[in-house]
């Protein structure tokens, strides 16, 4: 409750206590509009009160039944209400209300105060404008109680002369968040009979005064409105009839009330009661001839909101240019075009989407070809998909052969399901009815001449192929399902022959393992669907194409299944256009690229490409060695890459003229370190506050490769990549990349010397193993090239003389006031000679976020770097020292003949200044 809900209690409390008198002259009374008013919390609860009779005038007659007299009045004095302009309470005088006069109520207390309790306690009715009661009255001259309400329940008319009715309209009325009334058969003009069937007739007409809609704070009558009357006849007791089917649509009615019930009425000729609808029932068929079936559609009907397929009964007439287009032992299947075509809701109504291409699917051989006919309608209704794909539009049958006819969109006749085998076709209709979006495959028969280039790969049963149609897919350019033709698939025949078909459908529900029961198509090698080899008879799954190398498929399908991500993936190399160089290294080449079908991304539970990516790729040298591309690939993270600070991987590819493979990876828009500092003259707006949150962010995915007990082994500024060109301070996202050396800490091969010679510890350099503590100590040095925007040692020769001084403690020198205190004792810290005395990455985060917090240090830092920048005349030169090399090569040459260990044995150099 809001402290003005409480300001409102404390003022009714106060107010209605001291106005309070018993006037009614019933004690029982009284004390139940005293408690009533106690009760109330918030300005919106009704104030109840006991109202003189005298207060009313005007009184007039508008409706009566055998216990109530309805009349119109005015109050004077008028109801409480809260006046937003002086914020107190005051009344609305010469109110408009009615009078809801009780017969007998004198002896009915009980049943007078249970009345008003309905009213009171029913929430939904605290807030309906056309119900709000105000009070009680009592009339002098005959003694009955009255209940006063807002004059809006004398627009709707509930008064039908049969009681049983009367108390359903009142029940609805104060229950149902809708309008409900009875409408006298006069107001109806031009009645037109639409349809009938054994238990109802349904006519069109026009309802003179209209129905009641709420517009602009009051309800108004909506006059001439077109509407639908459903006659209910032949049946033994039409009044619980009538009210059950009110039930009915009560029941079932949908958020956008494609089927609005206004009310009840009578034929005062057939004495026939009458359920008054809008007019969507017209628009449809659902007269089919038989019974079961129009319950049917109607059922379907009543759970229609305006984002369903509108069902209906179709006449065999609609139909044109009837072609058969596939047949099995239980169904043949047509395409058509349906004259009138199915309802569509566009721009707040039902429109016709005149001569549409559909597909008939005409079931036989039946014993019972209603019940067929309706459990099929219901296994795709069931399975109907917000996209529809699969559109299940009616009913129909052949007038010539009596068969009914499920009404469908296209699609099916796109799609090839009919193999010669009843139990493969019925499974292929069981897949394909799996669909949920435009983005899932279509699962088909492929007849095996559509394949060409057969060629075996690998010693596993695998080949691959062209497709010469290609499968379909979902155009967002034509909004249509079109084929992706010449397409390079795998063939994976199958070897069985006790029960091959069991073992194919069992294949393509375990291929690859388990992958299949968590999303559909989505795995290694996303099954387009079954042929067979007519020669060997052998079956067929026809999959996407995958790796001619089997360790990289089941690399790919163990990336899978350890990651519960789906989204790693074979991508092939036709998938990439506008490749371009831009960068290399000594043991791969970097492009970027567009891939054209893009990224699977997981949402809601379901799988979505985003097309036309840029991505990078990273081109293995004479990458015949597979365990090395494998077991960088697991380096990477294959979580969304707002997650983890490490480059995310997407899958491999491999180049189809140098057969060398390919690493797949987010595209970093900013580049690496280096050369971000200097784009869009970042360097100027690289604060302080910048450099330690950078920091911070390249800290944190150094600490997920620790905690896998994983070292880097090359870590320096080219492999941080910045997602953005420009200085954002927090959406530009920063991440660890070329994880290619980065093995686990207990990997001690030691043979090379591989990195950026600044960036190397000392203890590595004489040959020890790389330990995550010559990860800290290649953090010190960015570090080092964060805080002075330079590369360290980029006045001299990256040599075996750079080597030794290294080894001997000599280091970059940074004092203050160019950065601050705490920074350079963390970055010494890092630098440390001794592996031991440099903090781990958990406590180098704690220390680094500390810097932030001594903000005199900081700031004293901050204006020494303004002071720099302008003194500065035009950019920035920074002369670096052509023999200083900042890209990771081989450095035995250099660190050959260095000690395995300094002279002092003691490895505690100290840092020099």
């Amino acid at each position: 409750m809001s402290f003005q809900d409480s300001e409102d209690n404390k003022y009714y409390s106060k107010y209605l206590k001291k106005k309070f008198t018993n006037k009614s002259g019933n004690e029982q009374i009284d004390n139940f509009i005293q408690e009533m008013q106690l009760k109330i919390k918030d300005r919106h609860d009704i104030v109840l009160e006991w109202i003189p009779y005298e207060q009313f005038d005007k009184i007039i007659e508008t409706n009566k039944n055998g216990f109530v007299t309805v009349y119109s009045a005015i109050w004077k004095d008028g109801p409480l209400y809260k006046n937003w302009w002086n914020n107190k309470y005051t009344r609305d005088t010469n109110k408009e209300i009615i009078l809801n006069c009780l017969y007998y109520s004198q002896y009915l207390i009980e049943f007078l105060i249970n009345k008003i309790k309905k009213y009171v306690t029913d929430r939904t009715n605290r807030h309906k404008d056309y119900s709000k009661l105000y009070g009680i009255s009592r009339n002098p001259d005959t003694n009955d109680y009255i209940l006063v309400q807002s004059n809006s329940i004398n627009l709707i008319n509930w008064i039908s002369g049969n009681e049983k009715i009367d108390n359903f309209i009142q029940e609805i009325q104060e229950h149902q968040n809708i309008v409900f009334e009875w409408i006298p058969y006069g107001q109806f003009n031009e009645i037109n009979k639409t349809g009938k069937n054994g238990f109802m007739t349904v006519y069109s007409a026009i309802w003179k005064n209209g129905p009641l809609n709420y517009q602009h704070g009051r309800y108004k009558r909506d006059p001439n409105k077109e509407i639908a009357l459903k006659y209910l006849h032949n049946s033994q007791d039409p009044v619980e009839s009538i009210i059950n089917e009110v039930k009915k649509h009560l029941i079932k009615k949908s958020h956008h009330k494609n089927f609005k019930i206004y009310g009840i009425s009578q034929n005062p000729n057939t004495n026939d009661f009458i359920l008054v609808q809008n007019n969507s029932i017209n628009l449809i068929n659902w007269i089919s001839g038989n019974e079961k079936i129009n319950e049917f559609i109607q059922e379907m009907q009543l759970k229609t909101n305006n984002l369903d397929i509108v069902f209906e009964w179709i006449p065999y007439n609609q139909f044109n240019e009837i072609n058969e287009t596939g047949k099995n032992g239980f169904m043949t299947v047509y395409s058509a075009i349906w004259k009138d075509g199915p309802l569509n809701y566009q721009y707040g109504r039902y429109k016709r989407d005149p001569n549409k291409e559909i597909s008939l699917k005409c079931l036989h051989n039946s014993q019972d070809p209603v019940e067929s006919l309706i459990n099929e309608v219901k296994k795709h209704l069931v399975k109907k998909s917000h996209y529809k794909n699969f559109e299940t539009y009616g009913i129909s049958q052949n007038s010539d052969t009596n068969e009914f006819i499920i009404v469908q969109n296209n699609l099916i006749n796109l799609i090839n399901w009919v193999s010669s085998n009843d139990k493969i076709d019925d499974f292929i209709q069981e897949m394909y009815m799996k669909i949920v979006d435009y983005n899932d495959i279509v699962f088909e028969w492929i007849p095996y001449n559509q394949f060409y280039q057969i060629k075996e790969i690998g010693n596993n049963g695998f080949m691959i192929a062209i497709w010469k149609d290609g499968p379909l897919y979902y155009s967002e350019h034509y909004k249509e399902y079109t084929r992706d033709s010449n397409k390079e698939v795998t063939l994976v025949y199958l070897y069985n022959s006790q029960d091959p078909i069991k073992y194919l459908i069992n294949e393509v529900y375990t291929f690859p393992k388990n992958i299949q029961t968590k999303n559909y198509g989505k795995g290694i090698g996303k099954i387009y669907g079954i042929s067979q080899n007519p020669d060997k008879s052998n079956y067929i799954l026809v999959l996407s194409q995958i790796s001619e190398n089997e360790k990289v498929n089941d690399f790919i399908q163990e990336m899978q299944l350890n990651v519960d991500d789906l989204s790693f993936e074979w991508i092939p190399y036709n998938q990439f256009n506008e490749i371009k160089e831009i960068g290399k290294g000594g043991f791969a080449t970097i492009y970027s690229a567009i891939w054209k079908d893009g990224p699977l991304k997981s949402q809601d539970v379901k799988y979505n490409r985003d097309s036309n990516k840029k991505v990078a790729l990273k081109c293995l040298n004479n990458s015949q060695n597979i365990n090395r591309l494998l077991n960088e690939v697991r380096a990477y993270s294959t979580k969304a890459d707002e997650y983890e600070r490490i480059i995310k991987v997407y899958g491999i590819s491999q180049d189809p003229d140098t057969k060398n493979y390919i690493i797949v990876l987010h595209y970093a828009a900013g580049g690496d370190f280096n050369n971000w500092i200097n784009k869009n003259e970042n360097y100027k707006y690289f604060n302080w506050k910048s450099k330690v949150r950078t920091l911070y962010n390249i800290a944190s995915g150094l600490k997920v490769i620790h905690k896998k007990q994983m070292v880097h082994h090359d870590f320096h500024t080219g492999n941080v990549l910045f997602n953005t060109t420009t200085m954002k301070e927090y959406a530009n996202k920063i991440y660890i990349s070329d994880m290619g050396l980065c093995g686990g800490v207990d990997d001690i091969n030691q043979n090379n010397i591989y990195g950026v010679m600044p960036y190397i510890a000392p203890e590595v350099l004489r040959g020890k193993p790389y330990t995550q503590a010559a990860d800290i100590y290649s953090f010190g040095m960015i570090m080092y090239f964060a805080a002075t925007g330079r590369q360290p040692f980029d006045d001299c020769a990256h040599d075996h003389y750079l080597a030794l001084d290294i080894c001997n403690g000599i280091r970059p020198i940074i004092n203050e006031p160019e950065a601050p205190k705490s920074y350079i004792d963390l970055m010494k810290k890092c630098l440390d000679s001794n592996p031991e005395n440099r903090p781990d990455i958990d406590k180098l985060s704690k220390l680094l976020w500390s810097v932030t917090n001594i903000k005199s240090e900081i700031e004293k830092a901050e204006n020494y770097r303004n002071l720099q920048l302008s003194s500065l005349k035009g950019d920035r030169q920074i002369i670096t020292h052509p023999q200083a090399i900042y890209t990771s090569r081989l450095l035995n040459q250099f660190t050959k003949d260095l000690p395995k260990y300094d002279n002092s044995e003691c490895l505690d150099c100290a840092i020099l200044d």
